[in-house]
């Protein structure tokens, strides 16, 4: 199964939403220009009521949705560059465990490249502690740049403490999503919605 991070329907009731309210906007100036002030007032008064109920429902909405935690042999795609865990392999490394971690990075687009340059990758623990990507430089880089459709697959290397029991993948993306994105309803980059997780172990 492959899960997407924001769905075609959050974005189109943005759209939406965005777009009332700029009509609103432009009709508030245009009864202002023809002298109707007061009725300008109210119709800019509505436009800021109607930004500021859906903002608060996307809050209510990311704050009451469960975390998202895919699991192995699914696969989880930030907008068209796309990850999915094969399995992973555990070796003891003295007081921690070094944990080889299969993975298939891929594109979903139709026809431009895409890729993860500059985005960081880490395991957490149920406690929340963060264990980062050690290089491996006889692995293909998880940021390689992906033609259309292209699929890679390679293995990524973490040293967590021994007492994790249980490890998720997830990170960072180079910067910060459009200010529109934070808007998509029940996306995964709306405001304050909980960072989607990959189930290692």
């Amino acid at each position: 199964m492959v899960i997407h991070s924001d769905s075609n329907l959050g974005a189109a009731v943005a759209l939406v939403v965005v777009l009332g309210a700029v009509i609103m906007v432009l009709a508030s100036a245009a009864q202002l220009a023809s002298g109707q002030s007061r009725r300008a007032v109210k119709t800019l008064l509505a436009s800021a009521a109607l930004v500021a109920t859906y903002t608060l429902a996307v809050i209510a909405v990311s704050l009451g949705t469960p975390q998202k935690i895919i699991n192995a042999g699914d696969s989880y795609c930030v907008d068209i560059w796309c990850i999915g865990i094969d399995g992973v392999s555990p070796k003891p490394f003295g007081h921690e465990i070094v944990y080889k971690v299969d993975v298939r990075i891929f594109s979903d687009a139709n026809r431009v490249k895409t890729g993860a340059k500059g985005a960081s990758l880490y395991l957490m623990d149920e406690r929340g502690r963060r264990f980062p990507l050690v290089q491996d430089l006889s692995a293909i880089p998880f940021d390689v740049a992906l033609d259309p459709g292209q699929s890679v697959k390679t293995s990524l290397t973490f040293v967590a403490a021994a007492d994790a029991r249980q490890l998720f993948l997830t990170g960072n993306a180079l910067g910060e999503p459009p200010f529109w994105v934070r808007l998509y309803f029940g996306g995964d980059d709306s405001l304050l919605h909980k960072r989607t997780l990959l189930r290692v172990l």
